[in-house]
C-alpha cells in the first residue's frame, strides 16, 4: 500500500505561483515576441483585398495577365479589356518575382496572386485552375486586346471552331525544328475566316477545361515552349485544334492586339526573347513531340 505525502504550506504556494501565475505570463510574453518577430519581415500588405471567389458558371470570362518587369502597362491592358463588347467577369494577375520590386496591382486587378519566385509563363496556366467561369483568356503584357476580341473569340467557337484560340499563330516547317515564318494573326498574315495553326502565342482564349491538356506530361523545357506543349498536349489528348480566329485587314477591332502596340513596347529589352535565344529550345520540343506523333498542319495539307 502506498500514501500520498501531504505537500506543505510553503509547497503548495510555490507549486500554484509556478503553475499558475509564471506559467501564463511565459506563454504570454513568448507568444507576444512570436507574433513580433513573424509579423515584422514576413507581412505583404495588398492595397485592396479581392472579393470572395464567386460559385462556378456556366459562361463568363476570366482573364489573366502577368506583371513581370513590363507592369506599367497593365493598366491600358485592363482600360482595353474592361471596354470589350463582351467584357470579362474578372481580371486576374500573376505577378511573377523579377529583380526590380514586386509592385502591389491589387487596385488594378480583382486578384492578385504575388509570387516570390518567377515561375516564367506556367504560373498562370497553372492558375487558370482556380477560374469559376466557362472560358480563360490570356495576354502576354505587351498585347492590347481591340474592342470585339472576346466578341470574334466566342463566334468563332459559335461557328464551329472550338479549340485553343489565340491572336498570334504559326505554321510550323515540315522538315521539322521551329520556325515563326509563316504566321497568322495580328502580326502576320490576315484571314477573314479562322485558320488552323499549330500554336498559338502572345494571347490565348479557350473553355477552362481544356487547360488541364498542358499537364498531361512534363514539359520537354521548362525554360521555353510552354504555347508549343499547350498547343501539342490538347491535340494529343483531347482532339483539341489550335485556331487563330479571324482578323480582318478592314476591321481591326476584331484583332487580338493593337499592333503599334504590341510592336511598340515588344521592343523594350526586357521581353525574354529579346534576352535570351531560345531558337534552339523551341526546335528541341517541336522535335520531341513530332517523334511523338505530332504532325503538323502543313503536313495534313500536303
Amino acid at each position: 500500500m502506498s500514501f500520498k505525502q501531504k505537500k506543505t504550506l510553503g509547497q503548495k504556494i510555490s507549486w500554484w505561483f509556478n503553475t499558475r501565475i509564471a506559467g501564463y505570463w511565459r506563454i504570454k510574453v513568448a507568444g507576444a515576441v512570436e507574433r513580433k518577430i513573424s509579423a515584422s519581415p514576413d507581412t505583404i500588405t495588398f492595397n485592396q483585398d479581392a472579393s470572395e471567389m464567386q460559385a462556378p458558371s456556366k459562361d463568363g470570362i476570366t482573364v489573366i495577365l502577368t506583371a513581370y518587369k513590363r507592369s506599367e502597362y497593365l493598366e491600358q491592358q485592363i482600360e482595353a479589356l474592361r471596354a470589350q463588347t463582351i467584357p470579362p467577369k474578372e481580371i486576374w494577375v500573376w505577378s511573377n518575382r523579377s529583380d526590380t520590386e514586386l509592385r502591389d496591382v491589387s487596385k488594378l486587378a480583382d486578384r492578385v496572386i504575388a509570387s516570390n519566385s518567377n515561375f516564367l509563363f506556367w504560373g498562370r496556366f497553372a492558375l487558370a485552375s482556380l477560374v469559376r467561369t466557362k472560358y480563360v483568356a490570356f495576354f502576354d503584357d505587351d498585347i492590347l486586346p481591340q474592342p470585339r476580341w472576346f466578341e470574334n473569340c466566342l463566334q468563332t467557337i459559335e461557328s464551329g471552331h472550338d479549340g485553343i484560340l489565340g491572336g498570334s499563330g504559326v505554321l510550323l516547317p515540315v522538315e521539322g525544328g521551329y520556325s515563326s515564318k509563316h504566321k497568322a494573326g495580328w502580326n502576320g498574315n490576315l484571314f477573314d475566316t479562322p485558320v488552323q495553326v499549330d500554336l498559338v502565342g502572345h494571347s490565348w482564349f479557350m473553355k477552362k477545361e481544356y487547360v488541364n491538356y498542358m499537364w498531361r506530361e512534363e514539359p520537354v523545357s521548362w525554360d521555353n515552349g510552354e504555347d508549343i506543349h499547350l498547343s501539342y498536349m490538347a491535340l494529343k489528348y483531347g482532339g483539341i485544334k489550335t485556331i487563330v480566329p479571324p482578323h480582318p485587314q478592314n476591321d481591326q477591332s476584331l484583332w487580338s492586339c493593337r499592333p503599334d502596340f504590341g510592336k511598340v513596347v515588344g521592343r523594350l529589352n526586357v521581353a525574354t526573347y529579346k534576352t535570351k535565344n531560345h531558337k534552339n529550345t523551341r526546335s528541341e520540343v517541336v522535335d520531341h513531340h513530332v517523334k511523338d506523333g505530332w504532325k503538323v498542319v502543313k503536313k495534313l495539307q500536303s
